[in-house]
């Protein structure tokens, strides 16, 4: 498959806070070069790491923006980022994605039920009635079954994605192999 017909994937995920970022991003693009995709990394969008103006942050959010735009799927991080299940600019980035009718796949270390990872995190109570309250006041209700946000899966599973056990490159394993079994189709 050529380059210009190869699948474009929006790359979504922490790893743009990482101190080798760049050079991380590099890895990234060329395992997807190596399963038959052109990655879209939103580290092609940081003009100017010094830069902290808000100016600068509008650009970058744009350009991921236009990416997400660009791309036939999203390829998404869904792992814990500091101390909550998935990073918020993830989340948001999912959620574009969905609204746009991409599919969208997911990685995540372990396929354990968001219940059991937030019991491992926090710290519960259990009220007289049997829930489980944290220490904000809030109650544990993600008692699906299912490893993140209900929100981000069920938008996964909605665009023909899903979340994979797995690291990147066992997502991109999973997106090619969904797409040479017919399982994913792109318009």
């Amino acid at each position: 498959m050529t380059a210009s017909h190869a699948p474009k994937l929006y790359l979504a995920g922490p790893e743009v806070f990482r101190p080798d970022a760049i050079a991380y991003a590099n890895i990234q693009r060329n395992l997807c070069e190596q399963y038959g995709f052109v990655g879209l990394h939103p580290m092609d969008n940081n003009v100017d790491p010094g830069d902290r103006s808000m100016q600068t942050a509008t650009r970058i959010y744009r350009a991921d923006v236009a990416q997400i735009k660009a791309c036939d799927l999203i390829v998404a991080n869904c792992n814990a980022f500091r101390g909550v299940p998935i990073d918020d600019g993830t989340a948001y980035e999912l959620g574009y994605a969905n609204a746009l009718g991409k599919p969208a796949y997911g990685y995540i270390d372990q396929l354990l039920p968001a219940i059991e990872f937030a019991q491992t995190r926090c710290v519960f109570t259990r009220q007289e009635d049997g829930r489980l309250i944290d220490g904000d006041g809030y109650l544990l209700v993600d008692d699906f079954g299912i490893s993140i946000n209900l929100m981000m899966q069920c938008g996964m599973l909605d665009t023909g994605g899903r979340l994979v056990e797995g690291d990147f490159e066992t997502c991109l394993q999973t997106v090619r192999r969904d797409l040479d079994n017919g399982r994913l189709r792109l318009s």
